[in-house]
């Protein structure tokens, strides 16, 4: 995933548009199990903004994840928006920029960052997905639970004695 900046580099204020298909195993490395999976399409700009190259773009693709309600796999389609800024190598440290060398600069690292970050932490297969039941484990989006939900957590029913009897 290299641009070559080289005309680029000439102008401040000069845009460059790019688009990228690559498939996800090539950017994803050695991670196992990643939550995406086919190909993966990048596009976005770079801008010339004088000391500071800065890209902007966003990742679409297809994850494939597993619901933490109910334990049932699901494909989504995702768009992930990514940003990083590339400075040219004058030996000075930047730690919101990274340094490049020539006229190529590399998207590879910052988008594996972006997808890496952009994994959810609580994958849902719908808002409203129900779970499983507790005590059956029957998943109750597809058939109804037939255990009684008045059951009182132990820890709580100091509490029931507080509430005016039905």
């Amino acid at each position: 995933m290299k641009i070559n900046i080289a005309q680029l580099r000439q102008a401040i204020g000069a845009r460059q548009s790019f688009t990228f298909h690559s498939p996800v195993e090539k950017v994803a490395g050695d991670e196992k199990n990643f939550w995406l999976h086919g190909d993966i399409e990048v596009s976005g700009e770079v801008v010339n903004n004088g000391r500071l190259l800065a890209v902007t773009g966003t990742i679409g693709g297809v994850a494939s994840l597993v619901c933490t309600r109910c334990l049932e796999g699901f494909i989504r389609p995702v768009t992930i928006p990514f940003g990083q800024t590339y400075r040219e190598d004058d030996g000075q440290a930047d730690p919101d920029a990274i340094d490049f060398h020539g006229d190529e600069i590399d998207l590879a690292e910052p988008v594996r960052e972006a997808l890496i970050m952009a994994e959810p932490l609580k994958a849902l297969c719908r808002e409203d997905c129900r779970g499983l039941c507790p005590r059956c484990g029957v998943n109750r989006n597809e058939t109804p639970c037939a255990c009684g939900s008045d059951d009182i957590d132990p820890r709580l029913a100091a509490l029931a004695k507080l509430l005016p009897p039905q």
